[in-house]
Order: C-alpha cells, then structure tokens, then sequence
C-alpha cells in the first residue's frame, strides 16, 4: 500500500514538474513581449503576433495545470511543444541578428528534448510549425514593407529551412531509439513478472511453493495476532500415491498431481491459498475459517478426490486423501500450527486413510461421516 502510494505522489510531482516548467517559459515569453512593446521598437504585425502567442501560452498553463490536478483532459505535451517552437520562433524574428539565431539554435535544441516525450509522427507536426511560422512572418512582414526584412532575414530562412530538417531528423532517431528501449524495458519487465512468478509457485501443478505458504502463513499470523482473525489450514497427503507411479508410471502421477491441484483450486474460495508442500503433501489455508468451516471444504476435497479419473484402462482404481486439520491458536508458532496439522493428518492415515481429522487427532462425531465408504 505504501509503495503504491510513493508511486502516485512520485508521478504527481512529476506532473507538477511539468507545469513549472510551463509556468517559466510562459512568463519568460510573457516578459519578453511586454519589454519588446515597452521599447517601442517593435514592428506592428510581429508584435501582434507575439501577443497572440503570450495569451494562448496562458491558456495552455491552465490547461496543464488542470491536466496535472488529475481532471480527465487529454495530454497536452504536443500542444505545448508547438507553442514553444512557435513562440521561439516569433521571438526570433523580434531580435537582432546575434539573438536571432541563438533563438533559431534553440529550437533545434529543443526539438531533440521533445524527442524523449513525444512520436515521431508528432515531431513532424513540430518542426513543420516552426518552420511554417518563421516563412508565414516573414512573408508577411516583407509584404508589409517592413523595412527591417531584407536578404539577410530570407537567407536566414532558407538556412533554417535546411537546420530543421537535419534537426527533425536527429530527433526522430531519438525518439525512434527512446521508444525502443521502451518496448525492451516492457519485455523485461514482462519477463522479471514471470520470473518472480515462477519462484512463488510449484512447477507441476502451478500451486505456491511451499517457501510462498510460509511467508503467507507468516503474514495471516501477523494479521490473526493483531485483529484477532482466524483462519486454519487442511494438511493434505494422498494415500498410497506410489501404486499410480508403479502401475501407470510417473508421467501418469504428474498428471494425477495437477488433476489434484485443479481439485483443490475448486474446493476453496478466491481469497483462500493453496501450496504444494512437495511430493503428494498439499495445504489448503482457509481464511476467516473454524474448524467446522476447515472439515466442510476438506470432506468436499476428500470426496471429489476420490472422483478422479486416473486411468481410462482402469476405471476402478481411484485415489484418496487423508487431511488433517488445525485452526490456528493465537501468538502460535508457524511450525507449531503445521506439526499439528500434520500429526493430525497422520492420524487420519493411522485410522485407516481417506478421512479427516481434527488435531491433536480426535475424531468427532460429526466427522465420522468423512470415513471411506
């Protein structure tokens, strides 16, 4: 829970990081255009513009922000990168010659930095709007006859037309390689789940292995000792289960053994666990269970065990089960609830196979009924 937690306020800052950083360029472009204006040396049409560009900056920090609160908005990662090369651009046009093509050098920057967030279909979209803006003013100023566009800013614009098509390209290769080793980190982390999966559960029949029973046994315990819940566990051994190896070979038992595994999934509810000790020993841990609740699952267990089908060529031959059951006692030892578990399953066998019984071994009225017919 706690981890799951970290995480989300991890991504939340991380959201938070994001407006800040939209929060900054805003008000740097914001300043800008108000210190351009306040000089009274910039040219109408472009100004114009950059006024445009500083209001629509505004709404796309709001909408970040709103985003980044959690509201169901969609990402507006590509809408702000176009708003950032627009705007650069703008700007750039505004400067003189020296700032002009730092400004233009920062787009080809920039460009690279959206790679690691966006598609390469959307970086198109980026590089094509900058490139765009800088041709639409500057047509627009020389048609205005602004005195300040001569050969210098179209050269300028020829140039940059070259620059952003190897800066696209670069960035597409980036974003190419980032999405890349997205896919690979995805496999891995596919890949570690089926490991980590694998190390909890048995080979053969897909149950938890029994060092998973133990760390959940550990945990059901804690949780008993606590808030005084209960819960007790089924030791579960099938009789004679080395006839099936001899008659019908061991190929034929691993498929009794999952057939049991399919039997005992059945048994149990969704939020009870099933282990396989080892060999032909099985726990079933009950949860918020008595020892009533134990003996109406075992006996059903015990019966539909003796149901199987272990060979078509001998439709006779069955195997059975002797479970012993504990619930467990308050402050318990683990080992303790298991050694009695076992014992009582012992006893099962001791008193003849296929039936339950209870520990320390005495068998009930009520379970009389649970003896092979």
């Amino acid at each position: 829970m706690s981890a799951a937690v970290d995480h989300t306020v991890i991504a939340q800052v991380q959201k938070l990081k994001k407006s800040a950083a939209t929060l900054l360029a805003v008000a740097g472009y914001g300043l800008f255009v108000w210190a351009a204006g306040a000089s009274q040396m910039v040219h109408a049409p472009v100004f114009t513009i950059a006024v445009v560009l500083a209001a629509v900056g505004i709404g796309l920090l709001l909408w970040s922000l709103v985003s980044d609160l959690g509201a169901e908005w969609p990402a507006v990662t590509l809408p702000l990168a176009i708003w950032a090369h627009v705007a650069l651009v703008s700007t750039a046009i505004l400067a003189e010659t020296p700032l002009r093509l730092l400004l233009l050098a920062t787009t080809l920057m920039s460009l690279t930095f959206a790679a690691l967030h966006l598609t390469r279909q959307q970086l198109v979209w980026v590089a094509a709007s900058a490139w765009a803006t800088y041709g639409a003013i500057t047509g627009w100023l020389e048609m205005s006859g602004d005195a300040l566009i001569g050969r210098e800013l179209v050269l300028n614009w020829i140039g940059y037309s070259a620059a952003i098509v190897g800066g696209l390209l670069v960035a597409r290769e980036v974003a190419r390689l980032r999405e890349e080793l997205g896919g690979r980190t995805q496999e891995l982390e596919v890949a570690l789940t089926k490991v980590r999966e694998l190390a909890m559960r048995d080979d053969l029949t897909g149950l938890f292995n029994r060092r998973q029973l133990m760390e959940y046994l550990q945990r059901q315990k804690a949780l008993a000792d606590r808030e005084a819940l209960t819960f007790a566990i089924c030791y579960v051994d099938l009789d004679h289960f080395k006839r099936v190896n001899d008659r019908f070979g061991h190929k034929q038992g691993d498929d009794v053994l999952q057939a049991f595994a399919d039997v005992a999934r059945r048994v149990v509810r969704e939020e009870d666990f099933v282990a396989r000790m080892g060999g032909e020993e099985f726990v079933l841990v009950l949860i918020n269970a008595n020892v009533t609740d134990a003996v109406r699952v075992a006996d059903r267990l015990r019966r539909q065990t003796q149901l199987m089908v272990i060979h078509p060529d001998a439709p006779d031959f069955a195997v059975t089960a002797s479970v012993g059951i504990a619930a467990y006692r308050r402050r318990e030892a683990i080992e303790q609830l298991l050694n009695r578990a076992d014992a009582a399953m012992y006893a099962a066998k001791s008193q003849g196979r296929n039936r339950v019984v209870v520990a320390p071994g005495i068998e009930t009225e009520s379970m009389r009924g649970t003896a092979a017919r």
